[in-house]
């Protein structure tokens, strides 16, 4: 790997200009993405910035980037620490380097060079992570209590579904984004006919997949037989024992009333996700598992 040749590569995508910044991390901060053998991009989400020549405060989601090598994982050179601000040294995309379409965050991407204070006090972004750390639920009598979680633009909860606990998203209206009025008027459709709906899931998932179960539980049975133990003990799986035996554990609905229904295995597929998605208003579209 040319780390050199690399590293040009990297940096033509930001411009030539550095700038001197204060940034608020957010909540997501180390993670990293390969970008040759040996050669990593670090980042952390930013939820706002001071540009530190015209002290203007620019609000919204955005990123600073980096390069690092195998040898810097821990810590990844800067050792940044999520929801603080930083006085930091950086180069802006460029505008040409976005996809087109992208939402608004991906034009605050920068690339890190430099981190000349931590913990720094600024009352602009300080009042900017007060907002973000202001709980903000949404109370239904029906359905209970739903949690605005701000990175993911969703509204998270707990309902008891025909017994279960199952954790329940709602898509954040685009207004504002401290509001899910639509994902919620959508639930509620399903949720006053919730048996219905739930044996429907079961159904179609069944319908789709049982007999992939079997093929599943077959290579289990031939690895168990080469092994000397009895390859009759797991019995075929009928398309009414599966729609019994999955377990609902989440499920993820939208503003338009597109939605996921993620139901638990009981080990059919040694503990793979089953997913059942579709629309309030419209059809059952799939079912498959993952994870």
């Amino acid at each position: 790997m040319n780390f050199e040749k690399e590293k040009k590569k990297y940096e033509k995508r930001y411009e030539e200009q550095t700038r001197e910044m204060l940034v608020l991390t957010g909540e997501y901060v180390g993670g990293a993405g390969s970008v040759a053998q040996g050669l990593w991009s670090p980042s952390a989400d930013i939820l706002g910035y001071v540009d530190m020549e015209t002290g203007e405060m620019a609000e919204g989601e955005g990123s600073l980037n980096w390069l690092a090598c195998e040898e810097d994982k821990d810590g990844w050179i800067f050792h940044l620490n999520d929801l603080t601000i930083y006085h930091v040294k950086c180069r802006k995309i460029k505008p040409e380097q976005v996809m087109k379409g992208a939402q608004p965050r991906f034009f605050n991407n920068f690339m890190l060079t430099e981190v000349l204070e931590r913990e720094v006090e600024n009352a602009a972004l300080s009042q900017l992570l007060e907002n973000y750390n202001e709980v903000i639920a949404i109370e239904d009598e029906d359905c209970g209590t739903f949690t605005l979680e701000r990175h993911f633009s969703w509204f998270a909860g707990t309902v008891d579904w025909l017994g279960e606990e199952c954790r329940v998203t709602l898509e954040c209206d685009e207004e504002n984004g401290t509001t899910a009025d639509q994902a919620l008027a959508q639930f509620k459709k399903l949720y006053a006919n919730l048996e219905t709906w739930d044996q429907n899931f079961r159904n179609y998932a069944a319908e789709e997949l049982a007999e992939t179960a079997n093929d599943w539980q077959g290579e289990e049975c031939y690895e168990e037989e080469e092994e000397g133990e009895d390859a009759n003990s797991l019995a075929k799986i009928t398309k009414e024992d599966f729609a019994k035996r999955i377990v609902i554990s989440e499920f993820s609905i939208y503003a338009e009333g597109d939605y996921e229904a993620y139901y638990e295995d009981d080990d059919m597929f040694f503990g793979h996700v089953i997913i059942v998605n579709g629309s309030v208003d419209g059809e059952i579209e799939d079912a498959y598992i993952a994870g």
